[in-house]
């Protein structure tokens, strides 16, 4: 089996096809998740170390067989390197305040995401990780930015 690469410029044009019919799979950021539940989609692995607390019935890709492949979508709020330390400080504490919020977690969940609150230390620790992995990908793939 192999696969062509079809570049969309969001998951929504990408969903809009699979479930019309014209691609056969596709990679998705958690938008299809509400097709999943009401059957029109099958999912057959999620691409994180663990299986999701939203579909906890569906495997990870490395219990499927498809071993060094793990792809979670982590959003962050940025703030320029001068911002004083207290700023960053209450930012942090009032955005992980709205991350219990029950309708907020809920639209995260409606969304594919989970909403998971976590300390500048803990987030600035993530980076690393994430631009090796993703940097990795992007020098394989030769992927140029838009100019």
């Amino acid at each position: 089996m192999f696969a062509t690469h079809i570049p969309y410029r969001s998951a929504a044009p990408a969903l809009q096809d699979l479930l019309g019919g014209q691609i056969d799979f596709y990679f998705d950021p958690g938008i299809g998740i509400p097709h999943v539940r009401a059957g029109r989609l099958k999912m057959h692995a999620v691409a994180s170390a663990t299986r999701s607390t939203l579909l906890p019935e569906i495997p990870t890709l490395a219990e499927v067989g498809v071993n060094d492949v793990e792809a979670d979508t982590i959003f962050g709020i940025w703030t320029p390197a001068s911002t004083p330390a207290d700023v960053v400080a209450r930012l942090n504490r009032e955005i992980n305040k709205a991350l219990t919020v029950a309708t907020v977690k809920q639209r995260f969940k409606d969304l594919g995401g989970e909403a998971t609150p976590m300390g500048v230390a803990e987030f600035k620790a993530k980076i690393p990780a994430e631009t090796s992995a993703f940097g990795s990908v992007i020098r394989f793939c030769n992927i140029k930015a838009d100019a």
